[in-house]
């Protein structure tokens, strides 16, 4: 079995979220990636988010689920030797990713320009809140603060409540994957041209990208999409989440004949008689008035009838899920996005976290290692660069791992 990109050294400085899990999909999909943590403390996501569960690993479940496949060794970037074993680092990797605020890392002697005289063929990749240039290159960015700045916030919410962010890192994780499929870009121009490059993700960009539809309507016609809470971007009522006897669903209807499907089946037929809601153009008119009156029809029965009644017609519905309902899909175990890893540091126990969200039928992504222990492999991989068992022992006690 040969992975996509088996052989591949990547050195990562990044931590938190975006970096971590930019890193980890290429890992899955075979790269030996190389983690350079801070001794003592590590990437922060190890202390955020904290369970009883993994306490004993010294990691959050949050970091375990993001550094799958990696090894790590700490290094006291202020020391000396440190830059020895970067540079010895760098000589044979094929990739180079770090997240520090922009300019920092220049500060530290390993800017791309640095990097690219030691290893002239590296794809270098930095990803940051808002970019390499411009009055906010320096900003610190964490994922909320770029929901509210990229306007994301703006948009979601409600009006009677304002606005609000998701529960979930909405920005973080897609500039991962943007940051991957970037790394993965260059890579492949590197086997035609054997030139690096350098790679600026910004994860200001990623958010607005995620919202082109809203920005180029707004640029083209100059109206602004304001809280519409979970309204249809195009006004329509047949297109909203509604509520049941003992829950929630989404229902998307947007063409005439669906919607006048879903508005028969459901018992609204009196919605179709009224001249001004016949039609998608009247209903949008009179949105509020018509969802009430599909409200009030849905809230007679359940979500598994209405469920059973809308998916047998060929209508898009789905029942609002928390986690754990997830979990006990059956169509999971058709998937391979849940996947087992064993624990941090070896034992028998094992811990199911989310995968890639893909599936090949040739070696395709999977988890070799689990997430690293900090500083687990720092003799291993000093071993590779070529220092003997008393030269990392001399380093070790000299503080170049950490006091």
């Amino acid at each position: 079995m040969t992975l996509a990109f088996s052989g591949l050294k990547i050195i990562d400085f990044t931590q938190v979220m975006a970096g971590p899990y930019a890193s980890q999909l290429l890992a899955m999909l075979g790269a030996d990636v190389i983690k350079i943590e801070t001794p003592g403390q590590g990437d922060q996501l190890r202390d955020m988010l904290k369970a009883e569960e993994t306490e004993q690993y010294g990691m959050s479940p949050a970091f375990m689920s993001t550094n799958v496949g990696k090894r790590s060794i700490t290094l006291d970037l202020k020391h000396p030797m440190s830059r020895e074993i970067i540079e010895r680092l760098l000589r044979d990797a094929d990739v180079m990713m770090e997240n520090f605020k922009a300019g920092s890392i220049e500060r530290l002697g390993f800017g791309y320009q640095d990097v690219k005289k030691i290893n002239p063929s590296i794809v270098y990749c930095s990803l940051t809140g808002y970019g390499q240039q411009g009055p906010m290159r320096g900003a610190g960015a964490y994922d909320g603060a770029i929901q509210a700045a990229s306007g994301m916030m703006s948009i979601n919410g409600h009006a009677a409540t304002g606005p609000t962010r998701t529960g979930f890192q909405s920005v973080d994780v897609p500039t991962a994957i943007t940051a991957a499929f970037a790394i993965s870009s260059a890579l492949y121009r590197k086997l035609a041209t054997g030139e690096g490059q350098y790679l600026d993700v910004s994860m200001l960009d990623t958010a607005i990208s995620l919202m082109q539809g809203q920005y180029a309507h707004y640029m083209m016609s100059g109206v602004v999409s304001g809280l519409n809470g979970n309204n249809s971007p195009v006004g329509l009522p047949t297109q909203n989440v509604f509520p049941t006897a003992d829950g929630y669903i989404q229902i998307t209807a947007l063409t005439e004949p669906i919607a006048a499907k879903v508005l028969r089946l459901i018992g609204c037929q009196a919605v179709l008689d009224d001249p001004a809601t016949a039609d998608n153009e009247g209903r949008q008119k009179h949105h509020d008035a018509v969802w009430q009156k599909m409200a009030d029809a849905l809230k007679t029965d359940s979500t598994a009838i209405w469920c059973e009644k809308l998916d047998a017609e060929g209508i898009p519905v789905a029942q609002i899920r928390d986690i754990p309902s997830v979990l006990q899909d059956p169509q999971l175990q058709h998937r391979a996005i849940i996947h087992s890893v064993a624990a941090p540091g070896g034992g028998s126990a094992e811990h199911r976290l989310v995968g890639a969200a893909f599936i090949a039928d040739q070696d395709g992504p999977r988890a070799d290692r689990p997430a690293p222990i900090l500083g687990e492999h720092n003799a291993e991989v000093l071993a590779e660069l070529g220092y003997g068992p008393a030269e990392i022992d001399a380093m070790d006690a000299d503080g170049v791992f950490g006091s």
